[in-house]
């Protein structure tokens, strides 16, 4: 049975002596109801702007947990930006990262995960997880 985020979130925190409480459930919720890519003073502009006032130190440690229990990834563009997305059930999670506008594309190919799978057991490595990022220029800017 697959658990939502903020069950695996709960199993983590209590793993790690920490609570799940109110503002946390919503920080989750709102990240969860986001579709796309986000950085987060966009995130906290969002926030305010449904009256929820939470402090800034909150949001970043909340995230910070979220990455830490392997539940939101952190992308970095080559100009130094950075956005998070959650890690939506997936074992695999690859990106091209436009340098010209920064545009993020998720792909998932079965080729792909083929290959690295063969030569983690080739050379005795267990993966867990992925995350590949392919920088480039995408083809509304070349």
């Amino acid at each position: 049975m697959k658990k939502n985020l903020h069950d695996l979130f709960e199993h983590y925190l209590t793993q790690n002596q920490s609570r799940y409480t109110s503002q946390k459930k919503m920080v989750v919720t709102e990240i969860l109801k986001t579709r796309r890519h986000f950085e987060l003073e966009d995130f906290l502009s969002r926030l305010r702007q449904k009256n929820k006032t939470y402090s800034r130190a909150t949001i970043y440690r909340t995230i910070k947990q979220l990455m830490d229990a392997n539940l939101v990834q952190k992308i970095t563009t080559l100009d130094g930006k950075v956005f998070y997305e959650p890690c939506r059930d997936q074992k695999q999670h690859d990106h091209l990262i436009c340098k010209k506008c920064g545009k993020i594309i998720e792909i998932q190919d079965d080729v792909i995960e083929k290959h690295l799978l063969d030569y983690c057991a080739k050379i005795g490595f267990k993966s867990e997880y992925r995350s590949l990022h392919v920088y480039g220029i995408c083809k509304q800017c070349l």
